[in-house]
């Protein structure tokens, strides 16, 4: 028998080279295609529950797994990153931790950067108002922010890397601790937010970010101790600096989506 697949030649239901499976005419039957749709959703919630659990209660386990090759039961990681950052920006199309709205960005310089001499040449050129530019703005770095965002994962990656250059560890496996670590990072703020809504008017939602900020710190330390293998002393002091590289990142990365979309209008 040879695959229509990848040509391959093999005995069985199933390639030995590529996994594909030998389709009969028994497989188009309406019988066997509802049980296979409801296979698919039950199989794709027993992963999604079973990935979630290992994100949120167990940090650095579900990478860890990732690179011993337990893969079957989990979602693999570009996947739950996807859905997180979809999630998120469902929730909060208009939130400013990953870019700097129009508001203050408009009365900041930068090195280089004059923004509201930027803002007077596009008003000049264009004949729009200083509130129809900001309007326009505020549309592009909100779609830039949402785009460019998984460039923040290799950054991380690389922090990860520097903090650990001595394990010799190959960059993909920062790469996938980095994704798991970025997914938890967006799915947490985005549920916070949910309860966000239900505090009454009034309240002082900022104070809020102090609690969830130590969360993020601890879980970060806790991901490096079981992920690279840490003592508790250096997981919390590689996680400290850690931390603070990747706000630093985000915080750059932040000026950079917000130049950008104001020199692309």
């Amino acid at each position: 028998m040879k695959c229509k697949n990848c040509q391959a030649k093999f005995e069985g239901t199933y390639c030995n080279a590529c996994g594909e499976k030998v389709i009969r005419e028994g497989d188009f039957a309406l019988k066997k295609i509802f049980s296979q749709a409801l296979d698919s959703l039950t199989h794709l919630d027993s992963k999604l529950f079973k990935t979630m659990k290992l994100l949120f209660f167990y940090p650095g386990k579900l990478s860890s797994q990732y690179i011993e090759g337990v893969r079957v039961p989990y979602m693999k990681p570009f996947q739950i990153f996807i859905i997180s950052n979809i999630f998120f920006f469902i929730l909060f199309s208009n939130e400013d931790l990953f870019r700097i709205p129009a508001v203050i960005f408009f009365k900041e310089n930068f090195e280089g950067f004059r923004i509201m001499d930027k803002v007077m040449e596009l008003s000049s050129k264009t004949g729009l108002s200083q509130t129809e530019i900001a309007n326009q703005y505020e549309h592009s770095s909100i779609n830039l922010a949402k785009g460019l965002l998984i460039l923040l994962i290799p950054i991380i990656a690389w922090i990860g890397k520097l903090l650990h250059y001595k394990q010799k560890m190959e960059f993909g496996k920062h790469l996938i601790f980095s994704t798991h670590f970025f997914t938890f990072f967006l799915l947490f703020f985005a549920i916070s937010g949910l309860f966000l809504f239900l505090t009454p008017d009034g309240f002082n939602r900022r104070l809020i970010l102090i609690p969830l900020g130590l969360i993020i710190c601890i879980y970060y330390i806790m991901a490096l101790k079981n992920f690279y293998k840490n003592s508790n002393t250096m997981a919390l002091i590689k996680g400290v600096g850690g931390i603070f590289l990747i706000l630093l990142s985000i915080t750059l990365y932040k000026s950079i989506v917000s130049l950008l979309a104001l020199y692309t209008l």
